[in-house]
């Protein structure tokens, strides 16, 4: 006798298999959109800071002096002078929330008086210019957002060509 039809007891074994496979997949999937949420923030702040940090670099490497900190000191600002002796002084402005602000002024007569300051990065819970020469600049910033912090530790090698010392 040939058989043309599941039994009551493979049709429920198959809906349970498949309600598993479902329930597996579902757990994946709100786990992914967990992750994604909690992620997104922290991967934004990077970026975002990142991208900033690229540019206040390549901005210090551009410089050819480092006014202040002296060599062996360390502080919450730092002053620059660049190839053609305009000083570039990097400072923070503190924000109700407890973090702080890193600006820009730039001595330049050819500016205007606007111009001449400009906001780098938001978020700053610390950072410090420590000074090894005045050729080479190292960076220790934290930075916060949504809870989350990113730390960055970098030395800068300004392109002062008679410096040329290790930087540590």
């Amino acid at each position: 006798m040939a058989r043309r039809a599941f039994t009551l007891l493979e049709g429920l074994i198959a809906l349970g298999v498949a309600a598993l496979v479902m329930g597996i997949a579902l757990a994946l999937l709100l786990h992914g959109s967990w992750l994604g949420a909690h992620l997104t923030p922290q991967l934004s702040l990077e970026q975002n800071s990142r991208r900033a940090l690229v540019r206040l670099l390549a901005e210090l490497q551009e410089g050819m002096e480092v006014v202040n900190p002296r060599p062996g000191g360390t502080a919450t600002f730092a002053v620059i002078r660049d190839r053609v002796s305009r000083l570039r002084m990097y400072y923070q402005v503190a924000q109700p929330d407890g973090t702080a602000q890193l600006w820009r002024y730039t001595d330049d007569a050819d500016l205007a008086p606007a111009a001449r300051r400009e906001r780098l990065l938001a978020g700053v819970r610390r950072l410090t210019f420590s000074s090894r020469s005045e050729g080479a600049l190292q960076i220790n910033l934290l930075l916060s957002e949504g809870g989350q912090d990113y730390a960055l530790l970098t030395a800068v090698r300004l392109r002062n060509l008679a410096s040329a010392e290790e930087i540590w």
